[in-house]
């Protein structure tokens, strides 16, 4: 039975200001691929736990169901709970015994027919687990099985599209994040009907080959080899493809990730060199790459200063807190930055129903309403303002360069860059 999703939006209202500061920047690419008025398949990488389908089923704007480790169904209340915020239960080997996985897996095959059929998209993380580096693990069969488990159900008539999808972070563990999605060339399951109705396994390892390459060419991979060098190839390409003023940036990423994470010694010695004069220097890349400031951000910060400031400084201290039991609660990383944005959804509802209370107390009329927007939104900002401080010291340094060093600086950046287009 398809389920009242009050839950959904209930907690996607809450979520709103803790991932604003979690969030600095979201990009998403090859909108194109996420295909509408079909379902879709997004089969994903899985760096960051229950925090990305957070980002996705946040951010997309479409109705997107994930499927999640089918052992956090188990008891009754969490059951209702995680399916009225769009999760389903997939279970593994290691999450029950034969028996419970295979009946809970064939319940959910029913409810995934049910969504597919209201050509809704739900989420797969084709990798299985999550573990927060920037890496690609091996991608697993359960993306294909759905895909032909829904073709055989719909007598090979549904029109299925498996998109696979890049999901990148650019740091864990920390706030102001920027997380960068890529929506590849879909699949269209009724192109293969014949290869699956003859050979399953032959389509099961296109399918899985597919997601891999497409992870191996759009996902960030800094293990290895050049770690240092990869990483700050990565800052770089942040840089270069910043915007301003916008939060969700659309179809404009212009560097390549697969040329950065085939990185080879030539490139690693002109990216170690510059980072050495960076330092030599003492300024940022961002200097150098001229990246813009976010003058909105700092506007509003100011404007709203008597009330957003207090708010911020309440803020930061609740998220001083959140950070402090997620380390000492949870001794694997793969769950800190989840559980910290959960506390942190309990912590902005706390916030703003005191701040309105205290509004509505001492302003008249509607005047409550307007002043505790500006003091939320305004808090986001000032960590948004806070976090280009960095920056705006080290403009100040960049300036005070001669034009032959700034010449030097940019030269160098330019060679970089030219590899990666």
């Amino acid at each position: 039975m398809i389920r009242g999703e009050w839950i959904f939006h209930l907690c996607r209202n809450a979520l709103r200001q803790p991932l604003g500061i979690f969030v600095k920047k979201i990009h998403f690419d090859g909108t194109k691929n996420f295909s509408k008025g079909m379902p879709v398949l997004l089969a994903c990488n899985h760096p960051n736990s229950f925090l990305d389908g957070v980002i996705l089923g946040h951010f997309t704007r479409r109705r997107v169901y994930i499927l999640a480790r089918g052992d956090a169904f188990k008891k009754p209340v969490a059951n209702y709970i995680l399916r009225g915020m769009r999760l389903l239960p997939i279970f593994r080997a290691r999450d029950a015994d034969a028996e419970t996985a295979r009946k809970g897996n064939a319940e959910t095959m029913d409810e995934l027919y049910k969504r597919f059929s209201n050509n809704d998209s739900v989420l797969i993380f084709s990798e299985g687990i999550a573990y927060p580096e920037k890496a690609v693990r091996p991608v697993k069969n359960g993306t294909a099985g759905i895909a032909i488990e829904m073709a055989k159900r719909s007598n090979f008539t549904m029109d299925l599209h498996v998109v696979p999808t890049s999901l990148n972070y650019s740091k864990f563990w920390t706030l102001m994040q920027t997380v960068h999605v890529t929506y590849h060339e879909p699949i269209p399951v009724l192109e293969y009907i014949e290869m699956i109705k003859n050979d399953e396994k032959e389509f099961t390892n296109m399918v899985t080959s597919t997601v891999k390459n497409s992870f191996d060419s759009n996902v960030v991979v800094t293990k290895g080899e050049y770690v240092d060098e990869k990483e700050m190839v990565h800052t770089m390409m942040l840089n270069e493809n910043y915007k301003p003023v916008s939060y969700r940036i659309m179809d404009s990423w212009e560097l390549s990730i697969e040329k950065a994470n085939k990185m080879g010694a030539e490139l690693a010695d002109k990216v170690a060199n510059y980072k050495k004069a960076l330092k030599t220097h003492n300024v940022y890349d961002s200097n150098v790459g001229d990246k813009s400031f976010d003058f909105l951000s700092a506007i509003i910060a100011i404007s709203t200063l008597f009330f957003s400031l207090p708010v911020y400084l309440v803020w930061l201290f609740f998220w001083k807190l959140a950070d402090r039991y997620a380390k000492r609660k949870f001794k694997s990383v793969v769950f800190w930055d989840s559980v910290r944005a959960g506390v942190g959804m309990f912590h902005a509802i706390i916030i703003t129903v005191i701040l309105a209370i205290l509004t509505a107390n001492f302003y008249p009329s509607y005047w409550w309403i307007l002043l505790t927007t500006a003091g939320i939104y305004g808090g986001i900002c000032w960590y948004r303002f806070i976090d280009s401080f960095p920056h705006l010291w080290k403009e100040l340094t960049y300036l005070g360069l001669t034009d032959e060093v700034k010449a030097d600086l940019t030269s160098q950046r330019e060679a970089i860059i030219s590899e990666l287009k």
